[in-house]
């Protein structure tokens, strides 16, 4: 009971954090740009009418309602019926692919939008900010350490645990698993420091703002990727793989404060979004 009451009140930080509290954050922020940087004044910030993107906000407002009563209602089920608890990893797991679901279209949308932007770009001449750019520059060469550090340590774990012919585990798998992960990571990490901008009108300060959002994003969802699966572990090996479901919904929820950093608006030039503005 007092395991079931762990994953009941963990799983419903899950609920209320991604379903509620960042979409109410998000919708906001929507609004305040709406708002404050009409398409009159910014035209370059939108390349459709207005009523689109509120259009937009409302479906992505519907969307997270439904996936918040959802998961209540799921909850509601789990606390009132008697189960052993073997499919509660699954069920956050599921729940937690649903609740970004949402987020996921929002991306897809900012890409097409981007996509429009470059092509509705008449400007006949840009100008570039010939600066070198490194990862250095946007990830502190202490966090990096930390990443590495802990991918070793990991390692070591794996090296250690394999000694004893545990019939659930998967060996070295778990480091070939591991390094494509953060190999994917790593990945996504050069393609915004080296790539080219998505937005034709970002200022080159918003970039370099953006870029170390994102890369810093990644470095710790890394080295939090790294310790999750090395708890789980650990627990599956000294024998509290009820612990599990509480630790994994923890888990996805630092993921989505980790990720959900894109999304600020705080650092943005909007004034590169004037008709006379000056792309870089």
């Amino acid at each position: 009971m007092t395991n079931h009451f762990l994953f009941h009140a963990v799983f419903l930080g899950q609920i209320l954090l991604i379903s509620f509290y960042y979409p109410r954050q998000l919708l906001g922020k929507m609004g305040f740009v709406l708002e404050n940087y009409p398409q009159d004044q910014y035209p370059r910030l939108y390349t459709k009418p207005a009523e689109h993107y509120r259009k937009a906000q409302k479906s992505f407002r519907i969307l997270n309602r439904a996936i918040l009563i959802a998961g209540l209602v799921l909850l509601a089920v789990l606390v009132n019926y008697p189960r052993s608890g073997e499919w509660d990893k699954a069920i956050a797991t599921w729940y937690f692919l649903l609740q970004f679901f949402p987020f996921l279209l929002l991306d897809i949308k900012s890409f097409k939008e981007f996509r429009r932007m470059r092509k509705a770009n008449t400007r006949g001449t840009r100008t570039a900010v010939l600066q070198r750019r490194g990862l250095f520059n946007f990830v502190s060469p202490a966090l990096f350490a930390i990443a590495i550090i802990t991918y070793v340590a990991y390692i070591f774990l794996i090296v250690h645990i394999n000694q004893f012919d545990y019939p659930w585990f998967g060996g070295y798998t778990n480091i070939v698993a591991v390094t494509l992960l953060n190999l994917f990571f790593a990945g996504i990490v050069l393609w915004h420091v080296y790539g080219k901008k998505l937005n034709p009108h970002q200022a080159h300060e918003d970039r370099l703002q953006q870029t170390e959002i994102i890369a810093k994003a990644l470095v710790f969802t890394s080295i939090a990727a790294t310790l999750f699966i090395s708890i789980s572990i650990v627990l599956s090996a000294l024998d509290l793989r009820h612990l599990q479901p509480a630790v994994q919904s923890l888990y996805f929820q630092l993921l989505a404060v980790l990720c959900l950093q894109v999304y600020r608006t705080d650092y943005i030039n909007f004034e590169v979004y004037k008709n006379d503005a000056q792309v870089t």
